[in-house]
């Protein structure tokens, strides 16, 4: 909850500077701050856990538990989540009745207070209800950067499994902690107007330019974008080049090998292979999937009967957002261990299990972009006798185009990322880097420590890359 309040306040001024006032270089801290949600939360508890490293941070936290850090990495995660959420909703608000009540003389705290926060009430609550979703699942942070005493559900359910093999007080815990995020889910879409934007939201009308009486606000969004997610990137690449406190690209070379004491079964170059491989069908299964469900609960229905289907179908999809990829995994892990389907022998069942938590995302993109076609186009198509098929390849498909590109992206880079299934689903050889890199941080040595930093650079290096690459892609579509 703590995470979620501090996301939002820090959000709004956010939103504010990067997405209702305009000024150069805007799109580029609009992708910057998308790059730590899309990070793997492991690669962000590593980054981190070198943040707290820092000479003024170890001095703030000396004696303190793992809690504010790991509320630290939260922001760093959802900040972005509440920007582009509060952002993309203020830059379709009408502007007119903020200027009638700049000329009554009402100052921006004013205005701000009185009329842009009420207009901005429900976008703000389900950014803070996602947030929340987010941060109580929130697996791979906890799990490295709490201490002894500080656990959350999520890991506690991790020991209880792992460590003890207590499936009641595991099944129990599972019951907790899906009642929750259901909760949260069903909170947010109550509040939400309609999907959550991935990509940049887009106004018609022109933005006025940042003045002096902005200050505050481009003061407040300055310090975090800078102290709270530029210092941790910068530092994890920064250690990866780092050895016995020299410059070095000995980490970079030991990626080769199988850490200290040959503490990996594999390589982090095999486990690369592995990832780039549940990737791919990850990809595949979640734009097949998704996009088929879009489009049957995109189509306008007029009797009640349909209707329910669709409905039905669309929370169907849905509800993996509601439930932790630690829940998911472990019970791809009881429920296909054995009988007439052991899917857990196969390697197929970590990329199936990661498919359903993009599944949701997918959907979330493609949905709203049907939605939005102008249905007199598509009337005049069946008006002139064109077929489903015909109006589906003609006219939908190259209207959404720039959509699934953007979607593929993103279903990649968070298959790519995913820590809580793999954990438990991927062993022995078929290892992810996500999984690597836990086992790499939790055992001592610079060798295990310097070839985590190097690996997690790399990954810092992926996820700039695509969310430039999503960017550009999306600022050409636009």
């Amino acid at each position: 909850m703590l995470s979620a309040g501090l996301s939002l306040l820090f959000g709004i001024p956010g939103a504010y500077v990067l997405y209702h006032r305009s000024f150069p270089g805007q799109k580029f801290f609009r992708a910057l701050i998308t790059v730590p949600f899309m990070l793997p939360t492991i690669v962000v508890a590593i980054g981190f856990t070198a943040f707290q490293q820092l000479p003024v941070i170890s001095h703030l936290l000396e004696g303190d538990s793992g809690i504010p850090v790991i509320i630290a990495a939260n922001l760093f995660m959802n900040y972005s989540l509440a920007v582009r959420i509060i952002g993309g909703v203020w830059m379709t608000l009408d502007d007119s009745i903020e200027n009638a009540a700049a000329l009554d003389g009402a100052g921006r705290l004013r205005t701000l207070t009185s009329i842009t926060l009420p207009q901005l009430a429900r976008s703000i609550a389900s950014a803070g209800a996602l947030i929340f979703l987010y941060c109580a699942a929130n697996f791979g942070i906890v799990l490295v950067l709490g201490s002894a005493s500080t656990r959350t559900i999520e890991t506690e359910i991790y020991v209880a499994a792992t460590q003890y093999l207590d499936l009641p007080r595991t099944s129990g815990l599972i019951l907790i902690q899906t009642v929750l995020t259901i909760v949260a889910f069903v909170v947010a879409q109550r509040f939400s107007k309609g999907q959550m934007r991935f990509t940049d939201a887009t106004s018609l009308a022109p933005r006025a330019r940042i003045d002096g009486r902005d200050l505050p606000a481009i003061a407040i969004t300055s310090i975090f974008i800078g102290g709270l997610i530029v210092v941790p990137l910068v530092t994890v690449m920064i250690r990866a080049f780092q050895f016995d406190n020299s410059f070095s690209f000995l980490n970079f070379t030991n990626l080769t090998s199988h850490g200290a004491r040959e503490l990996l079964a594999i390589s982090v170059g095999q486990a690369a292979l592995n990832t780039l491989r549940n990737a791919i069908i990850t990809t595949i299964l979640s734009m097949s999937i998704g996009l088929l469900v879009s489009y049957l609960i995109s189509r306008p229905v007029l009797k009640q009967r349909p209707l329910r289907f669709q409905r039905a179908m669309d929370i169907l999809f849905q509800m993996p957002l509601g439930i932790s990829s630690v829940v998911l995994g472990i019970g791809y892990l009881v429920s296909f261990s054995g009988g007439f389907f052991p899917l857990r022998s196969s390697w197929l069942v970590t990329p199936i299990a990661q498919s359903l938590l993009t599944i949701p995302l997918v959907i979330r993109m493609i949905h709203p972009a049907l939605t939005t076609i102008d249905s007199e186009l598509l009337e005049s198509a069946e008006t002139e006798s064109a077929k489903a098929s015909q109006i589906w390849w003609l006219i939908e498909l190259p209207i959404i185009r720039g959509v699934l590109v953007i979607a593929t992206g993103y279903a990649v880079i968070i298959s790519i990322g995913e820590f809580g299934a793999a954990n438990f689903l991927a062993y022995g050889d078929q290892g992810t880097l996500p999984t690597i890199l836990y086992q790499l941080i939790s055992r001592p040595g610079a060798q295990n420590y310097g070839m985590a930093m190097a690996t997690s650079s790399l990954l810092i290096g992926v996820a700039f890359l695509i969310v430039y690459l999503v960017s550009a892609f999306d600022r050409e579509k636009q």
